[in-house]
């Protein structure tokens, strides 16, 4: 009897160990996203408080609709883990720390994305591209948000061992690839038209890499034309012209 009992347990534990390993990953995800409110003063990107550089509450990339902030709050399959306010005379106004709801067979994924003053978007930019030269300790970097290097040239970099990095912004690809590529930046998503950064695309990002990791460049494309599609209400054809194809 407590043979049975002996090997009853040992069938039960090895029953929990693979239904716990298979459905928690021993490795994360870390993705810091950089987004430069929308500056109405110096972009057409938004009418009133949608182009308030410093507002949360109403700007067009952090507090409407498909805003970071408020697109997050409102989505079921990801969950705000901290907030954190601005600091004394710092660009970033705010921080958050986005875990994705973990499913089975997927990778933990957290997003930190940071709301910097629409007019201090060169501070943004730079820190971007710091971040993307090796400067983080985040596995993806991600810019959402105007296309600076469509109004100067980038700024000096020294480069690190690099990052994987995306570009949500208008002709990216144009502006942002030979950059990254120069200081040793791998870029998964870039994009070929002028187009709307919104957070639905971070989440299609997100998912996507929890399942599939940050190299399936493929099935990140095709997730992004999907959700782009989706809220757009374009054709997946249309949609797939925003985003590039990249080796």
């Amino acid at each position: 009897m407590k043979f049975r009992f002996q090997k009853l347990g040992s069938i039960f534990v090895c029953i929990f160990y693979n239904l716990f390993f298979s459905f928690v990953s021993l490795e994360a995800i870390t993705t810091e996203v950089f987004i430069p409110l929308c500056d109405g003063k110096s972009l057409v990107c938004g009418k009133g408080k949608a182009g308030d550089s410093r507002s949360l509450e109403e700007n067009l990339y952090w507090g409407a609709t498909f805003g970071a902030e408020t697109f997050f709050k409102r989505n079921s399959n990801f969950k705000i883990l901290e907030i954190k306010e601005r600091k004394l005379d710092s660009p970033i106004l705010r921080t958050l720390i986005i875990e994705k709801k973990r499913k089975q067979n997927e990778t933990y994924t957290k997003l930190i994305i940071y709301a910097y003053a629409g007019d201090k978007i060169d501070n943004a930019l730079l820190d971007f591209l710091n971040a993307s030269s090796g400067k983080s300790p985040a596995d993806i970097i991600v810019w959402s948000g105007h296309n600076r290097l469509m109004d100067r040239i980038p700024p000096k970099l020294q480069s690190q061992p690099a990052k994987t990095v995306a570009v949500l912004a208008c002709e990216s690809e144009k502006y942002f690839d030979f950059v990254l590529r120069s200081i040793g930046a791998k870029p998964i998503v870039l994009t070929k038209i002028f187009m709307a950064p919104k957070a639905y695309l971070l989440e299609a990002l997100t998912e996507t890499v929890s399942k599939f990791g940050a190299e399936d460049k493929k099935s990140i494309r095709s997730a992004m034309i999907r959700s782009y599609a989706k809220y757009q209400k374009i054709s997946l054809k249309a949609a797939g012209s925003v985003f590039s194809k990249l080796e």
